[in-house]
């Protein structure tokens, strides 16, 4: 059974390149994209709905960013790590960055874009 993956990311071209690499690695079902974190956590607050296998997670984010997302995801969510694996996924080059992400338990990775083919392939097979 293949999972499904969400990718939470503000910019489009990205998100067209990452459905196309994620199709390619035949290792996820369904793939969800938001474009805003907050529309995300609108819908991903409501208990009664599966969280997806995996997130792959922007940062950098304009009206919520990806570590508000984290906070409030916890909030509504508690749990949610044992249902779901959340990998940052950015281009920021700041050391700070990824020591918050490793610093955060419920963070199961930090990605460098762009990402490749074999290591999300990677992920959907270390999924199972």
């Amino acid at each position: 059974m293949k999972k499904d993956i969400c990718v939470i990311d503000d910019d489009m071209i990205y998100q067209l390149i990452i459905k196309k690499m994620i199709n390619r690695t035949a290792a996820f079902g369904e793939i969800v994209v938001y474009s805003r974190a907050d529309i995300a956590l609108d819908y991903f607050k409501n208990s009664e709905v599966s969280l997806p296998t995996v997130i792959l997670l922007d940062i950098n984010m304009p009206e919520m960013d990806g570590w508000q997302f984290l906070e409030a995801l916890k909030e509504y969510r508690p749990q949610f790590a044992e249902e779901t694996k959340i990998y940052i996924v950015t281009s920021s080059i700041a050391t700070s960055d990824k020591s918050k992400a490793n610093a955060i338990p419920e963070i199961s990775g930090f990605l460098s874009k762009p990402v490749s083919i074999a290591k999300l392939k990677e992920l959907g097979e270390n999924l199972y």
